[in-house]
């Protein structure tokens, strides 16, 4: 999970430098669902680098790991109901399609797709339906993101050569803890200050409730927990920069002392703040992970020796070598 949240601060880094325009959203949590599951159908080579950059021992270890994230998305509070009332849904749901020239090998399927990931899996057509395979993804994900994502592939963007898809969907929805909801009739619109000096009006959210609050070198934290049926179950957290160009450095620092596994930051104290002022925002972001990673030094793009992925699909062999994507 580390080296997927240093994914994620590489891409915020890289976006920064670049003058991204735009709001940055990335998910972990996902990126490392899915390089779990790559890992536990690999061998040779490939599972070595692999291994090597998600650091762990063996194959035992990053299912171990797989079968803890799930049972922590498997124990979100009303998880099977729209109403959150006594705590967040949370639920995470993953899907594989594989190509009828290269069926899931059972095991794998069995044991880690199914077994491990609770993963829904079909066999499919990609040489002369890839369409018709295009529409049953984007239905997926329409269901999983509770009809958030209706679109994560385009008519004519599966190549034919495809063997297969993993896809995980992550899912949160939550209430504030009523002791720090804000009034809706004091929120007004406020200069939200842009990477490149320019300014924006923007919705702001205040309150003059106590809020757990940290102050360190650089920058500020604030914690906002969400309502639960579990004490201490999730939290939202805000951190404010010091100076208004300093995102990069604080993104530097989060990779230098790695970065959000600092506890430091998350044990906070109730305060009354002088002045509190939180911006409304939505996000909306893709990007391909792959590429960062190969911007890393970790370059994944290509296996080489297909029976690399031989506990994976059948009939592996019967390709040159593969070409990952991930986005």
């Amino acid at each position: 999970m580390e080296f997927c949240t240093r994914i994620a601060n590489q891409l915020m880094l890289k976006q920064i430098q670049n003058r991204f325009g735009k709001n940055v959203v990335s998910s972990p949590l996902s990126i490392n669902a899915v390089l779990n599951m790559v890992v536990a159908g690999s061998t040779g080579h490939t599972l070595k680098h692999m291994l090597g950059f998600l650091g762990s021992k063996n194959v035992d270890e990053i299912n171990s790991k797989s079968r803890k994230m799930m049972a922590v998305a498997a124990g979100g509070c009303g998880r099977s109901s729209e109403i959150v009332g006594n705590g967040p849904i949370l639920t995470m749901v993953n899907g594989a399609w594989a190509d009828r020239r290269f069926p899931l090998v059972s095991k794998y399927k069995e044991e880690v797709l199914k077994g491990i990931f609770k993963c829904e899996t079909s066999n499919v057509d990609f040489v002369t339906k890839a369409d018709q395979v295009v529409d049953e993804i984007n239905s997926w994900a329409n269901t999983a993101s509770r009809g958030l994502i209706k679109e994560i592939l385009q008519h004519g963007s599966i190549d034919p050569e495809t063997i297969l898809i993993l896809a995980n969907g992550l899912y949160f929805k939550g209430l504030w803890d009523a002791d720090y909801k804000f009034d809706e009739t004091r929120t007004e619109k406020r200069k939200f200050y842009l990477p490149d000096g320019r300014s924006v009006l923007v919705p702001f959210m205040t309150s003059c409730e106590d809020y757990y609050y940290g102050s360190f070198e650089g920058f500020k934290v604030l914690k906002i927990p969400y309502q639960s049926c579990q004490p201490n179950n999730f939290s939202m957290y805000f951190f404010l920069l010091d100076e208004r160009d300093g995102l990069q450095n604080l993104i530097r620092k989060f990779d230098s002392d790695s970065g959000f596994l600092c506890r430091e930051y998350f044990d906070l104290t109730e305060e009354k703040l002088d002045e509190f002022w939180i911006p409304k925002f939505k996000f909306s972001f893709d990007f391909d992970v792959l590429k960062v990673m190969d911007d890393m030094g970790e370059s994944l793009y290509r296996i080489e020796n297909p029976r690399d992925l031989s506990e994976m699909v059948q009939n592996s062999e019967k390709v040159q070598s593969f070409i990952l994507k991930m986005f």
